[in-house]
């Protein structure tokens, strides 16, 4: 249960996004610095290593949703957490490293998901989705885009969450930065599963974080904690484009 926006900038992006959860699902860890072959790279994270966004040393964000509406297929190898997809790709180049290491990735296990891509270098999205069975791709043009997720229903929480983007883009006079952090921050129409700001008995959007990029430099901030109640981070990381330390992978270096 996500909710994701990213805009490109004159030489950059900004992105927020919205991490919805059981009330009783354990707090994550904020974000930090990892090393990789190849890139270094921040976010935040489970206790287990797994995350729902991250970004690297070449400018490439990654972002994960789980796909609701869509039913896997009955059976088959042990489930396996989505959030481990990020840490095993994060330290990719460009679009092209990237997309070859998915590919190489056997998806057995995993519940269906949207794992989404911005690619500084070639200045594209890509959307790699997997149902269970198969894994389609889509490729966006660099430009404004909203991606949204709900355990009650993907396609409800698209419509009215799609409408509250829509009424604010219509009625902005923020700043870029402010404009996606009120974004977030939305209650429209009123509090709710299909709120942005999620508000539900049993889940809510647990933590907030914005990921900014220059070209030059990338800073992530984090906030714990419905982002309806704060605008103050918890934490902010940053990393320079180009600062790589070939070191070892995640699941050597993070443990």
């Amino acid at each position: 249960m996500c909710t994701l926006t990213f805009v490109p900038t004159e030489n950059g992006y900004v992105a927020g996004m919205n991490r919805d959860e059981k009330l009783t699902h354990p707090h994550a860890l904020p974000p930090k610095r990892f090393d990789f072959r190849g890139a270094s790279a921040v976010f935040p994270r489970e206790n287990s290593g797994g995350t729902w966004i991250g970004c690297n040393s070449h400018g490439n964000l990654l972002a994960l949703l789980n796909w609701n509406d869509v039913v896997p297929p009955v059976g088959g190898a042990t489930l396996r957490s989505r959030g481990m997809l990020i840490p095993e790709l994060i330290g990719g180049d460009d679009l092209a490293d990237t997309n070859a290491r998915f590919a190489q990735l056997d998806l057995s296990g995993f519940l269906p998901f949207r794992l989404i891509g911005a690619f500084l270098g070639e200045s594209l999205i890509r959307e790699w989705r997997w149902d269970g069975l198969r894994r389609p791709e889509f490729q966006f043009a660099w430009a404004k885009r909203h991606w949204f997720s709900s355990s009650v229903s993907d396609a409800l929480a698209q419509r009215g969450r799609g409408r509250t983007c829509e009424k604010a883009e219509r009625n902005r006079s923020l700043e870029l930065v402010s404009w996606v952090r009120n974004l977030h921050q939305s209650h429209d129409p009123v509090p709710g599963p299909f709120s942005i700001c999620v508000h539900r008995k049993d889940a809510a959007t647990v933590s907030y974080t914005e990921v900014r990029c220059n070209g030059e430099g990338i800073s992530m901030g984090y906030r714990s904690g419905s982002p309806c109640l704060t605008d103050v981070f918890d934490s902010e990381t940053s990393l320079a484009i180009g600062a790589t330390r070939n070191l070892n992978p995640v699941n050597e270096s993070c443990t």
